[in-house]
């Protein structure tokens, strides 16, 4: 238990942790930077960076690095002047402190205030040897910003020298939409909206060297133009092919693998479904079979109590309330159970116990308690609980709120895994054969590609969309698009085949014993249409009206019953069918799914649950600016 406590403290650190650097809540309007570069090969950077605050503050943060690939001899003054303004109102003495790390300074620039505050920081840095001096070019390569913790509205930059540069590039990322670049005499200025944090930029221009001529020899021999032009035409060329990545290529594999999905859904099918086509909307007026609902929901559809226990919920043909609601009304049927009707009061009683099935007996058993007879609103009673139980339980109630569903649904268990061994006792008895085949290895493949090549286009598709938009700022529709659509097959591939994998498939016998219970299910779905004649062709009400309550249709046939008057041999039926008791023994039933689905919560219910890349760098530039606040 300590070590599970250690492990959850840990990673709560690692998550937080890195947070409390930058903690506050801030969006940056703009962000203004110059760069003055000298004949000397030193050079002035100034960034004005505009806050505005979502919550209070005691300061801000900017950092400058020397990291990665940088000239020899690089250095950054380690006393940068440092200016603010709050709300318009330039502050008269601005307390900074600045720290020195492994791969850089950082300035902490202290002005506390409030959500609401805008807050422009303006410093000043000086650099030496910031160009690389080759033979025959002064080369920029360099990353003025890599790590901003919040957006930037309006980036932009100005790049000045005694003498102007031949060429100038201006990178993000390989998506990321181009900033403008302007140059006017000696002065390129650079300029795009909305940058995302996390996003560095990268400067990468040159000069004759003959225009720093003046400046300290790098030792830096040959020439580097070549070089230069190969660079920038390499990232051009990964720009180009990168788009055409999002824009083609990706978007045409996904809906490749779109396409193979479905092509292997329908060969699955065509494998797995019996080689005799019955017809679609067929009707027959009589049980196929008489069989008690649930060994009829286990031999023929594959649905056990189990299965659809409101413990599990599960998923079957039939629900967990259909089952015991049918079953009850079968022993009605069959004169094992009567209604008793005293005033407003309907109940049960036990007749005789002569031809039930042993799990026939545990479901009355699990009904009436074990008693003899019961109302209808008081079923179940051994069960009975209510969400009550755990609303608004203090601490201490945990303990015993949790022995209490556990022993309510311990004791749940136990009956429904009884009643279903009974079931199986009983299709043994029946001798019924088993309708269902294991799935081969070859429809497991099929069922695999379905699931890879619906999943490729699910995550790739989103995820490399919300990557781009996040990332690199490139927006392109038909990703999402593609990811959703995988989705939607994903969903509809889970729904097909969940059954499929628990239960197997049909096999020809069961595919025929299937269709028969299929056409009479379609007669019930359509009862209310049938014609006089096909009315007078049904004969066993009784028996219909037990089979339409498992499979949903007990309104429907008691409501026919009802207007044209129907009688049947048993008077309890009668009773049921003229006062309209369908909705109260549905009551009942869902009564005890409502008991254990509070069960389980219950069992394990605790007082708080209950409870309500950096961009840039793509022509090997170093350096590195931060931006945050505390």
């Amino acid at each position: 238990m300590k070590k599970r406590w250690l492990i959850v403290l840990i990673f709560t650190c690692l998550i937080i942790v890195p947070k409390l650097v930058f903690a506050v809540d801030f969006s940056i309007p703009s962000y203004n930077g110059e760069l003055y570069i000298h004949a000397d090969n030193t050079a002035e950077f100034r960034q004005k960076i505009v806050y505005q605050f979502e919550e209070d503050f005691k300061g801000q943060i900017v950092g400058l690095g020397r990291a990665g690939k940088m000239p020899s001899g690089f250095d950054i003054d380690p006393h940068p002047k440092v200016q603010a303004a709050k709300n318009g109102a330039e502050l008269a003495d601005v307390t900074s402190e600045v720290i020195e790390g492994a791969d850089g300074y950082t300035v902490k620039v202290y002005n506390p205030g409030q959500e609401g505050d805008t807050v422009e920081v303006d410093l000043v840095w000086n650099l030496k040897n910031l160009l690389f001096l080759y033979d025959d070019i002064a080369e920029l390569n360099w990353q003025p910003l890599t790590d901003s913790s919040g957006a930037i509205g309006k980036f932009e930059f100005h790049v000045r020298g005694d003498k102007g540069a031949e060429k100038l590039f201006f990178h993000t990322g390989k998506l990321f939409r181009e900033g403008t670049v302007e140059k006017s005499n000696l002065d390129y200025t650079i300029r795009l909206d909305n940058l995302p944090p996390k996003r560095g930029v990268e400067l990468h221009a040159y000069w004759p060297r003959t225009d720093f001529a003046s400046a300290r020899d790098q030792g830096l021999k040959g020439n580097r133009l070549e070089e230069f032009n190969k660079i920038e035409d390499s990232i051009f060329k990964e720009k180009e092919q990168s788009k055409q990545l999002v824009t083609w290529v990706f978007p045409s594999i996904l809906s490749i693998s779109l396409l193979l999905s479905i092509c292997f859904y329908f060969i699955y099918r065509r494998k797995t479904t019996p080689s005799v086509k019955y017809a679609k909307n067929h009707r027959i007026y009589e049980p196929p079979m008489e069989l008690e609902p649930m060994v009829l929901s286990e031999a023929v559809y594959s649905t056990s109590l189990e299965e659809v226990s409101p413990l599990v919920k599960g998923a079957g043909k039939f629900t967990f309330d259909q089952l015991i609601q049918a079953t009850l009304l079968d022993v009605i049927d069959r004169g094992n159970v009567s209604i008793i009707s005293e005033g407003d009061a309907v109940g049960l009683r036990l007749v005789k116990e002569d031809g039930l099935s042993s799990f026939e007996k545990d479901c009355l058993n699990l009904a009436f308690s074990g008693k003899k007879e019961e109302t209808l609103s008081n079923l179940f009673a051994d069960y009975k609980v209510s969400d009550s139980l755990y609303r608004r339980a203090k601490v201490s109630d945990e303990k015993r709120i949790q022995a209490k569903g556990r022993q309510l649904k311990s004791s749940f268990e136990e009956v429904l895994n009884q009643m279903q061994e009974g079931v199986r006792k009983r299709i043994s008895f029946w001798g019924l054969p088993d309708y269902y085949r294991p799935l081969t290895g070859g429809e497991k493949a099929l069922q695999v590609g379905m699931g890879v090549s619906t999943i490729l286009p699910l995550f790739i598709g989103f995820g490399l969309f919300l990557y781009s938009l996040d990332v690199y700022g490139y927006l392109y529709l038909l990703l999402p698009i593609l990811g959703f659509l995988g989705l939607v097959l994903a969903v509809f591939y889970y729904w097909k085949l969940r059954l499929d994998n628990r239960d197997g498939v049909l096999n020809e016998a069961g595919a025929e014993v299937y269709y028969l219970w299929t056409s009479f299910e379609n007669m019930l779905r359509e009862i209310a249409r049938l014609d006089q004649a096909e009315l007078e062709s049904i004969v066993v009400w009784n028996r219909l009206l037990v089979y339409a309550t498992l499979f949903g249709y007990a309104d429907k046939v008691s409501h026919l019953m009802k207007v044209h008057q129907i009688q049947v041999e048993n008077p309890d039926i009668n009773l049921y069918v003229a006062y309209g008791w369908h909705s109260m023994f549905y009551h009942s039933s869902a009564q005890m799914s409502h008991y254990a689905s509070v069960a389980n919560t219950a069992s394990t219910y605790s007082v708080s649950s209950g409870s309500g890349s950096s961009g840039g760098g793509f022509s090997g530039g170093g350096g590195g600016g931060s931006i945050g606040a505390f």
